[in-house]
């Protein structure tokens, strides 16, 4: 984004900036197949899903994705208590144990929860603010927020990426990035399989072509519409055993937190006191 006045130059950039400048387009392009799956099944083109982040303690922890020069959004049960001291954010990874051309490794400043305690899988999302702004490569990219509340369409085809297990059985997680595609169902679906009551902040989708697994969590799930890629849900649950096609996955709803929770962390205006508002738990 170029500033074009001397006033501007005094004027952080808004989130409002990321969902409708350059965000949510590869420059490499993904492969797409009906019969893309993540447990045994193919491998993502290396940085076609430049948004996708890898989150570490030491080793592999679990996966985020990237919606700002400064934010990566993950699954609460991922850095549950964590210190930010501990966590690595990996963005233009593909290999899970080795690097790659164009990787690079970030500290973390803060970790902000959802509010709310988390029971289950609801609310199961956090937002990570990184110590530097990340610089922009072909292999590491924005995706696009949703609008508040923005709903997609049963049967929408959205697909899902990680370094999961491979075989089903919790025990082997796959060493490069892999997607699968996956369609949104009914709600009613989960919740019975779960047996909670109705929530509008899950997205349901069924796995007819491959499911997430562990290792999975805190990954996005994306779709396309108008050229751009936006984030929907995050990983939360899937199927146990993985792959089960009578269970169904879980991901948390975007759209249900950029009013209340995500544009006022990231809005810069918001100091450090009002951002610990927001938080069930600040570091």
């Amino acid at each position: 984004m170029f500033l074009i006045s001397t006033i501007a130059l005094l004027v952080a950039p808004t989130l409002a900036s990321w969902n409708t400048g350059d965000c949510g387009v590869q420059q490499i392009q993904p492969v797409l197949d009906p019969e893309d799956r993540i447990v045994g099944g193919a491998k993502a083109v290396p940085g076609s899903w430049p948004w996708h982040a890898q989150l570490r303690v030491n080793k592999d922890h679990c996966s985020g994705v990237l919606i700002s020069d400064r934010h990566v959004l993950t699954a609460a049960h991922c850095v549950r208590v964590m210190k930010p001291r501990k966590l690595r954010v990996h963005l233009g990874a593909h290999l899970r144990s080795a690097p790659v051309k164009g990787q690079v490794f970030l500290h973390v400043k803060e970790i902000c929860m959802h509010p709310e305690k988390l029971t289950g899988w609801v609310p199961d999302i956090a937002i990570i603010e990184l110590v530097e702004k990340v610089n922009m490569t072909t292999t590491i990219q924005p995706v696009c927020l949703p609008k508040n509340g923005e709903e997609l369409p049963e049967g929408s085809k959205l697909y899902a990426t990680g370094w999961g297990d491979v075989e089903g059985m919790g025990k082997a997680r796959s060493e490069e990035l892999k997607q699968t595609m996956i369609e949104s169902i009914p709600i009613d679906s989960c919740l019975k399989r779960w047996r909670e009551r109705h929530n509008p902040e899950v997205i349901c989708a069924a796995h007819d072509h491959g499911s997430i697994c562990d290792g999975d969590s805190g990954g996005p799930a994306v779709h396309k519409a108008d050229g751009k890629w936006t984030v929907h849900g995050i990983t939360s649950t899937g199927p146990k055993p993985c792959n089960s096609p009578s269970t169904p996955q879980g991901f948390v709803k975007v759209s249900a937190y950029i009013k209340d929770f995500i544009e006022p962390y990231m809005d810069p205006k918001n100091g450090p006191e009002e951002r610990r508002k927001l938080c069930q738990y600040f570091s």
